[in-house]
């Protein structure tokens, strides 16, 4: 049924709907009262003066009665008023208590699987940038992760002084030990740092600052549930860039193995190509490495090839990749390295691991190797291409005698013959000069 209209277009059904006088209508309230004793105050003394007639032939004491009677009708309206109006706002407060876990449960949520999908440390930077602000408001924070007796750190949106190595330490010991004391007895000192642990070990720290205000028992609460979510995610980062660096390494060598030294070299040709930085590679195997095998046995072999490995750990910059290409063949990748300061480097390295010893007494054996140079042409992105030449260049250096190095300069034209470019060691060492980068 429709709601009947006025003239003026208010509906009649909706007219007991409006309120006339509010809780701010004070001074009108008073005056109605007034005004309705003015009106009705000969009524109101014929009503007294029956109610006296009463009590005068009953023998009663009515009006005293009737009078808290009312007195008590009007405290207990006004209790139960009292009582409803706290428990709405008890409800409201807990619905709206309600929707704020139900907001946070749904932001820790999608911050867990962006987490999930935060295998490295640049898309961790990147998720953790993103969705902490959401949990920490208008404070700062900063994060530091842990891997072994290292810390490193992640993010920092604070202006804040960072904490000491020591101080994150006793952060993580205080975690392991289930308590918040600190060294000096303080229980319970509100640091605003909250430990990462994943699998029984602290993996980070997240510290939490940039307010004047300590943090209540809620973000307190709220901050913790965060750091068990990072903590989670930390750990499975960590695991997987370690089952991915032992996937990409040699586990006898410690180099990384053929299939990655491709996509690396293809990574430093294109980065080379763009930013016109030379680049170079050396391929090289152990001289008469069957001999070895034949007089020592293959385990004596392995103690060879491993301590190759260790020495060009020692040997080669941080920045250069080096690679166990297969069998005794080590490749091994100089970026902004040109063709004559990698031959230096060459030269040194054929030094170092002639040093490099294998057996006891009179079965020792002093390792040498052939090693091939080749440098990268401009522009060029064709890895095995580079790859071929350098592996051509080592096999010269071993029809040359072994234990010396071959160096393929990259041509000034394309079609310049293959047998102009090639040249042995005593033809080129003379004119070697060292690599940009020092060499340690």
């Amino acid at each position: 049924m429709q709601p009947r209209a006025t003239a003026n277009g208010i509906g009649l059904d909706d007219i007991g709907s409006v309120r006339l006088i509010t809780r701010s209508d004070t001074s009108l309230t008073v005056a109605l009262i007034a005004a309705a004793i003015i009106l009705f105050r000969q009524p109101l003394r014929f009503v007294l003066d029956s109610v006296q007639d009463i009590e005068g032939k009953y023998h009663l004491d009515l009006l005293p009665a009737l009078l808290l009677l009312v007195i008590v009708f009007t405290f207990h309206q006004y209790s139960k008023r009292t009582m409803a109006r706290a428990e709405a706002l008890a409800a409201a407060a807990d619905a709206e208590r309600a929707r704020t876990q139900s907001r946070n449960l749904q932001q820790l949520m999608v911050f867990g699987q962006a987490l999930a999908n935060a295998l490295d440390r640049t898309s961790l930077r990147q998720v953790l940038g993103r969705y902490i602000p959401s949990f920490t408001t208008d404070r700062g924070f900063w994060v530091y992760v842990r891997e072994g007796d290292q810390w490193e750190l992640i993010v920092q949106e604070s202006v804040e002084t960072l904490p000491s190595t020591d101080h994150l330490k006793r952060v993580a010991v205080r975690a392991l030990a289930g308590t918040r004391t600190d060294e000096d007895g303080a229980a319970g000192r509100d640091d605003g740092c909250f430990p990462l642990v994943a699998a029984g070990d602290v993996v980070g720290v997240i510290g939490i600052g940039g307010a004047t205000q300590p943090l209540t028992t809620e973000q307190r609460n709220l901050i913790g549930a965060v750091a068990t979510v990072m903590g989670i995610g930390v750990k499975n980062m960590q695991l997987f860039l370690q089952t991915r660096e032992l996937s990409l390494r040699d586990s006898l060598t410690g180099c990384f193995n053929r299939g990655y030294v491709i996509e690396a070299l293809d990574a430093e040709l294109h980065r080379s190509r763009r930013t016109g930085s030379p680049l170079s590679i050396l391929m090289f195997d152990v001289d008469h490495f069957k001999a070895v095998n034949d007089r020592l046995g293959h385990l004596r072999g392995d103690d060879l090839l491993s301590a190759i490995g260790e020495q060009l750990g020692r040997s080669l910059r941080t920045s250069d990749i080096r690679c166990r290409y297969g069998g005794d063949e080590f490749l091994v990748v100089l970026p902004e390295t040109p063709a004559l300061g990698a031959q230096k480097v060459a030269d040194l390295l054929r030094q170092d691991l002639a040093k490099v010893t294998v057996g006891a007494d009179a079965n020792r054996m002093a390792v040498t190797v052939s090693i091939g140079v080749a440098a990268a042409i401009p522009g060029e992105l064709d890895a095995k291409a580079l790859i071929q030449r350098a592996d051509e260049a080592m096999y010269r250096a071993k029809h040359a005698g072994r234990n010396r190095l071959c160096l393929v300069m990259p041509p000034l034209f394309p079609d310049t013959p293959p047998g102009r470019r090639a040249l042995s060691q005593s033809e080129a060492l003379p004119r070697a000069t060292p690599r940009s980068a020092s060499f340690g």
